[in-house]
């Protein structure tokens, strides 16, 4: 049995098609009747039909049946519908038939749930992630080591490069300068050139420094100190885990003593730069590798500092890919 609202929504949607009626009933709440159930009560609401399969009539509602039948116009409309015959392969399809449901009865289902618990244990969930998250740098920045959010715990500070994997002992990067005659980069200006933005032209004879230390604060890394030498002679088996940038000036000789001799290979574990002078050609060795060439203004000195910042911007970002 259906109640009134149902027949009385039917009634209203009689125009409509059975995609738009199966819409508006999930809309308005209202239970949809099948195909055949919906042709049969809208017959006979209009009268064309004096009796259903679907229609208990009781002696008030067949006299008023009777009645309205007895009119002309309502008489031709059965004797029409009397005389039509249902196709069988029609009857099949009614048999197979199923109630099609809208989005929201699918999405949501009948029974309304409370997932209220499910945002709670959420926020819960971040801010107890958020808190280790700060505990960890806060602690990295005490012990003056870098700190990487992108992890959890401990192993989250000063994580290496991939190739040499996890460990939390690991110390301050290096930077290897070309120990070539023709480099722009030397011993000797290295420090004012990467730490204060400013190119310094080195002095013709050899620095007598062969080490200096560049302290970097970065809003990707933190405080970091970088190592720069520019001979690789003293080095330990290990050392070669910290080296994350070489600069060249595109001969292949600098690498003899390397690691990795390749330059593809070696370009391919390490940051590669090549510094120019703006309107110098750059070395067709260097293009061939997968180094980024870096172009000092030969007057200005006040452009030094944006071209430094874009070779930082350009190796923390190579650093932070990987670990550090």
């Amino acid at each position: 049995a259906i109640d009134l609202r149902a027949a009385y929504f039917c009634w209203l949607c009689r125009d409509e098609n059975v995609a738009q009626y199966i819409a508006l009933c999930g809309e308005k709440d209202v239970v949809n009747l099948t195909f055949l159930e919906r042709a049969s009560l809208v017959t006979w609401l209009e009268g064309a039909d004096e009796q259903s399969d679907y229609i208990v009539a009781d002696t008030g509602a067949a006299a008023a049946t009777a009645q309205a039948l007895s009119e002309p116009k309502a008489a031709a409309a059965t004797s029409k519908i009397a005389t039509a015959e249902v196709d069988p392969r029609l009857e099949r399809t009614y048999a197979i038939e199923r109630v099609l449901v809208n989005r929201n009865t699918v999405l949501r289902g009948i029974k309304q749930t409370d997932f209220s618990y499910v945002r709670k244990e959420a926020t819960e969930s971040f801010i107890r992630s958020h808190n280790r998250s700060a505990s960890g740098a806060q602690a990295a920045r005490q012990r003056g080591a870098p700190y990487n959010t992108s992890q959890r715990g401990p192993s989250a500070v000063a994580a290496p490069a991939p190739s040499s994997g996890p460990s939390s002992k690991r110390r301050d990067p290096i930077i290897l300068l070309s120990p070539s005659a023709s480099s722009l980069l030397t011993m000797s200006n290295i420090k004012d050139f990467l730490e204060r933005g400013t190119y310094v032209t080195a002095p013709p004879s050899a620095s007598a420094v062969n080490i200096q230390m560049i302290n970097r604060t970065s809003n990707r890394l933190g405080q970091v100190r970088f190592v720069v030498v520019d001979s690789c002679e003293r080095f330990k088996p290990d050392y070669w885990d910290r080296v994350v940038a070489v600069f060249t000036t595109g001969q292949a000789w600098q690498f003899k003593l390397y690691k990795w001799h390749n330059p593809h290979e070696l370009f391919q574990r390490v940051k590669g730069f090549c510094v120019t002078f703006s309107g110098d050609p750059v070395p067709e060795s260097a293009r061939a590798w997968n180094v980024d060439i870096v172009q000092i203004d030969k007057v200005h000195r006040f452009r030094d500092r944006e071209t430094v910042e874009g070779l930082w911007d350009v190796l923390e970002k190579w650093m932070e890919a990987r670990g550090w």
